[in-house]
């Protein structure tokens, strides 16, 4: 009865945790002194043309030519002064 339920935990256990790892992305990010040059970097090692959905001063964001997320956020702080982080998910 004992080995019965550990067997079944185990099942469960995989039948949770496969889907997930199967699914996992990664992201790739970086800090620029411009919005063009954060959009550009993006473009270029994300592997083609830009969805551009929001487009804002402080930030623009859309869709990789895959499907996969991207965005340029404007970012001011006292230690680094104004910045664009860019960020896009990777499979």
């Amino acid at each position: 009865m004992f080995q019965k339920t550990i067997a079944i935990n185990f099942i469960v256990f995989l039948t949770l945790f496969i889907p997930v790892s199967a699914y996992s992305k990664s992201v790739m990010n970086a800090e620029f002194r411009t919005l063009k040059a954060c959009l550009s970097a993006i473009e270029k090692n994300g592997g083609g043309p830009l969805k551009i959905i929001t487009d804002k001063p402080e930030e623009v964001s859309g869709f990789l030519s895959n499907g996969e997320g991207f965005a340029c956020e404007r970012k001011v702080t006292g230690s680094k002064g104004t910045y664009y982080h860019g960020w896009f998910m990777v499979k």
